[in-house]
This record gives structure tokens, C-alpha cells and sequence, in this order.
């Protein structure tokens, strides 16, 4: 199994190099295809078993240790998503001793990995991007415990692997107007599978051996909480606290005469993360914002301009009876030409930007057009984030570059 763990964190890696290397993505509620991905790392602070007895305890319990999760998905033109991932952790061993008639010592040790293949839907409630998701969930845990006294040895190995399904959810939420957000998920999953037990004892210097497989269902659940902070439109570095829950994936104790236990492992701590386009890949755009002002903004004649609430193109109330006042202008003038320019601010990536300053000048040509202008005199054009109306930087949010001209 050293080898199996070795091997899926190489897989972390290159998952994680694709990640760095995917485009940037679109909010939850106008998405574009798009890659989106994670790279976790944590340390478990403990292992603990509950089942019960110091013999159960010593045996089976080991230590807190290291673990990794990749994870990569495509998001296609729409709310759905596939995705795939693997992870692991490594629980360092637990040494401990118990003095009798002659002192015994004792320790544990455990490792597990898991691979994880889901379909997720996307979508948004109030100011928070929800993932939800199901697939399918395959698993091998492995314990290794060992017993050694002047009198005895022995050694304990118990390997356990399921399949089953997985069910979970993700979520992002922006904190007010920042580049702060919270974020998390949780998931459980049924796994179905074999757990292959192996105990070799050594008294008086006669060997003794036992092995046994038998069928085992595993519940297996996990979640995590944590703050995170967009450190690039999609971006986002965070912290935060995990733990995850496995039963029954030790089963059998050493031969102490305290018979056939069950095992549970508890796993909890800190953990960082780097994410791309995870649930809301831009952490919920200001959904709740206050429409921008329609600034007087000099023009010449028979011009007009449609301002837009930030990553929307739908037609407010204010930008409807801007339109009216087109409509009229153009019916007036007997006008056989009426231009469309959409533009964008300057936040998010130029290739979505150019698709949504289409989108914009789409949205005005269809009320133009329930306003009985023609659609053959309607030519609609899309600048994107290159002509802004107020220059700013980079990755700013400017409510009057969020526009349709209109020109009669």
C-alpha cells in the first residue's frame, strides 16, 4: 500500500498542475464550459477509535498524520458538471504499554486511499454559489497493529476495500463586498466490500496463524469549513477545519481474550486549499447590488445608453425606458439603422467578457424588437472590456463601462 499512496499523491500533483493551467471561469448563474479543480492538504490531530477497553484502544488507535486530496471537474455549457478525485492520508503509529505480570507493548499504525468519480449541478441561493452532487466512491483502508511481550509476539493486519455511492455538497459565499469568502462541503458514501483479516502469533516459540475474509459495510462521512480569499477573479487560497468518520474498518483485535471488537475511525484538523472555480467561480456576483446610476454621460444625438447590474444582461425597469425613449426616436427619424455596442467592466477574463457585451447588446435588440423596430435595421456588436467608458485598472468593478450604446 506505500506504493498506492505514493502514487495518488503523483496524481495530486499533475491534477495540480492542471488546475493552474485551466481558463478562467463563469458564475453560477451565467456559466460558460469551463475547467474547475482543488488541491488540498491537511494534518489529522488524531485517529481515535470509540470502540471500547484499553486492549481496543492500545491495538487500534493510531496516530494523527498527513493527507492530500486532488480533485479535478469540467463544467459544461449549463448547471451540470462531471468531476473526478483522490485522496489519502497516512495515521502515524501509536505506541503504548501495559505492565502486568510482564510488560506488553503495543502499536498501530493505518493508511487509506479513495477515488472518487461525481455528476454535480450547480446553482445559486441569495448570495451563495451550492454545488450539489452524486457519485460513486471506491476506498481500501489498511491497519497494521502489533502486540510483543518476553512471553509473546504478535501482529495483526487488517485490509479493507469498498465500493459503494457518494453523495455531498460544496458551497462558496462572498462576505459583503470582499474578496473574502466562506466555503465547504460535506459528503458521506455506503461502501460495499470485503475486509481480509491476517494474525500471526508467536508463543514459547510456536507459531500460530490466522487469516479470514468476510463481507463488510462501511459508512464513510466527511465535511470541512473554511475562509477563503479570491486572490484572482475565480481564484481562491483558504483555510479552514475537516474531519472524516470511517466504521467498521478494523474488525479484529489481537489475540488478548477480549474478543472480536469494532473499530471507528474519527479523523479531525486543520487543513489549506487552493481552488479554481469551485461551486460559485466568482463567489456569487453582487446579486443584491443597487442598480448603477444612469450618469449624464455626454453623447451625440439620437445616441442612448442601457447601463446593466454586474454579470447581467437582463433589462431593468430604468434600462427599459431608456430603450422606450430609442424606439421612439428611431420611429420618428424614419431610421433604417440602429447600432448595438456592448461592453463590460474590467473584471473577469477578456474571452467571457467579449461573450456577455454580446449577450447585453442581444437582450436590447429583443426589446427593440417588441418595440416593432425591425430586426433586419438591428445590428448588434460586442467590444467586450476593451472601449471602457471611465478607464480603470484591471479586475475592477465600474458600473458605468457596464453599457449598451445605442446609436439611431
Amino acid at each position: 500500500m506505500d506504493r498506492t499512496i505514493r502514487s495518488t499523491f503523483s496524481i495530486s500533483v499533475i491534477m495540480a498542475a492542471g488546475i493552474a493551467a485551466t481558463p478562467q471561469g463563469a458564475s453560477a448563474q451565467s456559466q460558460m464550459p469551463g475547467f474547475f479543480g482543488s488541491l488540498s492538504g491537511w494534518y489529522y490531530l488524531d485517529a481515535g477509535s470509540n470502540s471500547g477497553g484499553f486492549f481496543d484502544k492500545a491495538l487500534n488507535h493510531p496516530d494523527g498524520g498527513p493527507g492530500g486530496k486532488a480533485y479535478l471537474g469540467y463544467r459544461f455549457n449549463g448547471p451540470f458538471d462531471i468531476a473526478v478525485g483522490g485522496q489519502g492520508s497516512r495515521l502515524g503509529k501509536n505506541r503504548d504499554a501495559f505492565v502486568g505480570i510482564t510488560t506488553t507493548e503495543f502499536s498501530s499504525k493505518a493508511h487509506y486511499w479513495a477515488a472518487d468519480a461525481e455528476l454535480g449541478y450547480n446553482t445559486t441561493a441569495g448570495n451563495a454559489g451550492i454545488r450539489l452532487f452524486a457519485g460513486m466512491r471506491f476506498a481500501e483502508f489498511d491497519h497494521l497493529n502489533k502486540q510483543s511481550s518476553t512471553m509473546t509476539a504478535a501482529n495483526t493486519e487488517n485490509r479493507y476495500w469498498g465500493v459503494g455511492p457518494r453523495v455531498g455538497t460544496d458551497f462558496t459565499a462572498r462576505i459583503g463586498n470582499s474578496n473574502f469568502n466562506v466555503f465547504g462541503n460535506a459528503a458521506g458514501s455506503a461502501l460495499f466490500g470485503q475486509l481480509k483479516e491476517h494474525e500471526r502469533s508467536f508463543s514459547n516459540c510456536i507459531e500460530c496463524s490466522f487469516s479470514g475474509n468476510h463481507s463488510q459495510t462501511v459508512w464513510n462521512a466527511e465535511g470541512q469549513l473554511g475562509l477563503g480569499y479570491e486572490v484572482a477573479p475565480g481564484v481562491n487560497v483558504g483555510a479552514g477545519y475537516r474531519a472524516e468518520y470511517w466504521n467498521h474498518v478494523a474488525d479484529r483485535e489481537i489475540d488478548t481474550g477480549v474478543g472480536v471488537g469494532h473499530d471507528n475511525r474519527l479523523m479531525h484538523g486543520p487543513f489549506i486549499r487552493l481552488a479554481y472555480n469551485i461551486g460559485a467561480p466568482r463567489s456569487a456576483p453582487m446579486i443584491a447590488a443597487a442598480p448603477p446610476p444612469q450618469a449624464p454621460v455626454p453623447a451625440p444625438a439620437a445616441s442612448f445608453i442601457v447601463f446593466f447590474d454586474f454579470d447581467k444582461s437582463n433589462i431593468t425597469a430604468q434600462a427599459q425606458a431608456t430603450i422606450n425613449d430609442a424606439i421612439a426616436a428611431a420611429k420618428a427619424g424614419n431610421s433604417t439603422r440602429v447600432i448595438l455596442t456592448g461592453h463590460t467592466d474590467r473584471a473577469g477574463a477578456e474571452q467571457y467578457n467579449m461573450a456577455l457585451s454580446v449577450r447585453r447588446g442581444e437582450a436590447v435588440k429583443a426589446a427593440m424588437i417588441r418595440g416593432s423596430i425591425p430586426a433586419a435595421n438591428i445590428v448588434v456588436i460586442g467590444r467586450g472590456e476593451s472601449a471602457p467608458l471611465v478607464p480603470t485598472a484591471d479586475g475592477v468593478r465600474e458600473p458605468q463601462n457596464r453599457r449598451v450604446e445605442i446609436v439611431i
